[in-house]
């Protein structure tokens, strides 16, 4: 699986970091495993077209001492169609900065 890894966290980071990924995404039915849904301008031409697998995410997961983005876009709906795919360059940029931008709004040690 192709992934952007924050490893090695310190707990009060992952603390940190629990608390805001519960608050902020979509929980899923595994306990440390959340959904960052991409914005619709982000989607690539076959994922636009499938309004009905909507939302399009990806898994943001939590561990022992790290944080794993995946990068699979995948449908809300469906497990296998064709508009699940590795996230685009466009799609791939936007992930960084939010990750970023996470690092800097938590005030994260990396």
């Amino acid at each position: 699986m192709r992934a952007i890894v924050l490893d090695e966290l310190r707990p009060p980071d992952m603390e940190k970091l629990t608390s805001h990924l519960q608050a902020e995404l979509v929980g899923s039915s595994l306990p440390d495993v959340f959904w960052l849904e991409l914005p619709p301008e982000l989607l690539a031409p076959e994922q636009a077209a499938h309004e009905q697998c909507g939302p399009h995410r990806v898994a943001a997961v939590l561990e022992l001492d790290s944080l794993k983005l995946e990068l699979l876009v995948r449908s809300a709906t469906s497990l296998r169609c064709s508009c699940t795919d590795y996230a685009t360059t466009a799609q791939r940029d936007w992930l960084l900065a939010w990750v970023d931008g996470l690092i800097d709004k938590l005030e994260l040690s990396t």
